[in-house]
This record gives structure tokens, C-alpha cells and sequence, in this order.
């Protein structure tokens, strides 16, 4: 045993460790039989993407989605459309645990499934999807497969947790790393309907932003806040401890955002979450066992802890791998 892994078995028993460890098993879990996937299952098969690509990096450690969906999710839920349909037809207010374990799991089998795996989830999720529909106030109507929207969701996920990776586990990404992460999403936008996204994380971002005359606070966000900030949401200990995490989302939110939502927090306070939660960021996946990213490596032939490694030289798969110790490992 390594330094490394000496200082996380330590870790791990202390109390905000191990809820974190019993959080993170319940989410990657899920209860619906609909929603489990085989990731050891076509073995040589990398999927959509394989373990070279820099978004396998991104999505392997647990806080990047955690933070980062909270960003998708305030401005999915400004939009009236996007709004309107989670309010009504999504059970997240009285099925926290499994609305968050149904989320994740369809995520993680688009990025890190083999082909094969992922097809019998990605259809549950479209039959499901097809019952959202409904009436706008201007007259209009909404339903779950409209590709504007769809492109909205599909960028905004892509753009939280992009800036979660960078903010609390790897430090800046260059701009061809980002357009990379825009590229790579590409990717996958057939798990989930027909739809175009651009190319470019500038061209992604002048879209998200093009929504903005749009985008309102209104019921859909106050109850998604109320929950998010509430006893309900599967994670670390307390309510405190999970607002720590609302909140570190809230501030991943673009400036405009935070301004049109009345969400903007105290630099201050901003630099007391970074602090708080990069170490924690750091120890988290050694703390992780079995996972998703973990098995899909085990299912190409490579360590466990491989996407928290240096990312070899030529992959292409960013500059840096995630430093889960802050020690070199042999």
C-alpha cells in the first residue's frame, strides 16, 4: 500500500468521508432494473468514446457531476419549455434518490457503455421522454424531443460539467481542450434523439447564451432550489453539507446568469467553497469502488484508477490527469 492509499483508507473513515462513499454507492445503484447497465459487458468495446477521450476524465470523478449538473439544471429550468415539462412529469420532488440515480445512470452509460450495453437504457429513456408535452403561454407547445431544446439541455450539461472538472479537480482547461469536450458530446447526442450542437465550446456558449431573453425565474427553479437545498437530496451528512454543494454549483452559473436569477453569491463566499471542496474533490474517487468509469476501464483491459492517472503522452485526452493524492504514483 502507497502513501497515497494509506492517506484515503484514513481518509475514509473519518464521518464525512464515509457518508460521502455510502452517497456515491446509492446514486451509482439504481433501484429501477430499467436503469442498470452491464459496463463489463463487450469486453474491447470503448463505447462512444473509450478511455482516451478527455470526457472519460471529466465524468469519473463523482463531485464533477454533482457540482456541475446544478448549473444544467438552473438553466434547463429557466427555460419555459424545459421548465414546464420537469415540473410536471418528473417525480424529483417526491423521488429525490431515484430521479438523481436514473439521471446519472443514463449519463454515465452514454459516456462510458459499450454499445451493446447502453441500447435497452436508451430506449427506456425515450419511451419515458415521449409522454412530455404540453401547452406554453404564448400558444405554443413543448415536447421533450424538440431539437432546440434538446441542444440546450445536451450543452449546458456538457458546459457544468466542464467548469465543475476545471474548477475542482484539474485547473483551466486550454481552448482546444474545451472545443474537444464540444466535440466529444457530439458524440453521444443520438443516445437521446435528433439533434445538432456546434462544434466550438465559443459557438456552444454564444448558443446557451442566445436563450437568455427566454430563460425566467419562476416556479419550476424555486422548487428545484427548495429540494436541492432540502433533506431530500442523496449525499454527504447534513443539510449544511449538501448546500456546500448546491451552492458550489450555483456559483459554476455564467455571470449573466447568476444576475438574471438573482443567484450571484460574495467572492468571498465563492473562494470558501473552492477551498472547502478541492481537497475533497482530490480523495473522493480513491474513496470509490466498482464504479462506472472504473468497470468501463476494467472492460478495456485497463487499472481502475487509470482516468485518475497522467493522461499518457499522444492520447490526446488533455493535458493533465485528475491528482487524486498530490503524489506521483509508480
Amino acid at each position: 500500500m502507497g502513501i497515497g492509499d494509506f492517506v484515503a483508507s484514513t481518509l475514509a473513515r473519518l464521518p464525512i468521508y464515509g457518508a460521502l462513499h455510502r452517497s456515491f454507492e446509492l446514486v451509482y445503484n439504481p433501484a429501477d432494473p430499467a436503469y442498470r447497465v452491464d459496463y463489463l459487458a463487450g469486453p474491447g468495446d470503448p463505447g462512444a468514446l473509450g478511455p482516451d477521450s478527455l470526457t472519460w476524465r471529466v465524468m469519473a470523478n463523482p463531485l464533477v457531476f454533482a457540482i456541475g449538473a446544478v448549473p444544467a439544471v438552473i438553466l434547463q429550468l429557466a427555460e419555459e419549455g424545459v421548465g414546464t415539462g420537469v415540473d410536471t412529469f418528473s417525480d424529483y420532488k417526491t423521488d429525490t434518490l431515484g430521479r438523481t440515480q436514473r439521471t446519472l445512470s443514463a449519463a454515465l452509460a452514454s459516456t462510458y457503455a459499450s454499445k451493446a450495453a447502453k441500447a435497452d437504457l436508451m430506449k427506456e429513456v425515450a419511451r419515458r421522454h415521449a409522454k412530455v408535452r404540453g401547452p406554453l403561454s404564448d400558444g405554443g407547445r413543448y415536447t421533450a424531443f424538440d431539437p432546440e431544446r434538446m441542444a440546450f439541455v445536451h450543452l449546458t450539461a456538457n458546459m457544468g460539467f466542464a467548469r465543475a472538472y476545471e474548477r475542482f479537480v484539474a485547473g483551466p482547461l486550454s481552448p482546444a481542450e474545451r472545443d474537444r469536450l464540444i466535440q466529444e458530446g457530439a458524440a453521444i447526442t443520438g443516445d437521446y434523439g435528433r439533434f445538432e450542437i456546434p462544434r466550438t465550446a465559443a459557438a456552444a456558449e454564444d448558443f446557451v447564451r442566445s436563450f437568455e431573453p427566454r430563460l425566467s425565474r419562476g416556479a419550476p427553479m424555486d422548487n428545484f432550489i427548495a429540494v436541492a437545498r432540502g433533506d431530500k437530496v442523496p449525499g454527504v451528512g447534513g443539510r449544511r453539507s449538501k448546500r456546500l454543494l448546491f451552492d458550489a454549483g450555483i456559483d459554476l452559473l455564467p455571470d449573466w446568469a447568476k444576475d438574471r436569477f438573482g443567484l450571484r453569491r460574495p467572492a468571498a463566499a465563492e473562494a470558501a467553497t473552492i477551498a472547502m471542496l478541492r481537497p475533497l474533490a482530490r480523495f473522493v474517487p480513491r474513496l470509490l469502488k466498482d464504479t462506472p468509469p472504473q468497470l468501463a476501464c476494467r472492460r478495456m483491459g485497463l487499472p481502475d484508477d487509470f482516468l485518475f492517472r497522467p493522461a499518457p503522452k499522444g492520447s490526446g485526452a488533455g493535458r493533465r490527469g485528475v491528482a487524486v493524492d498530490g503524489l506521483s504514483r509508480p
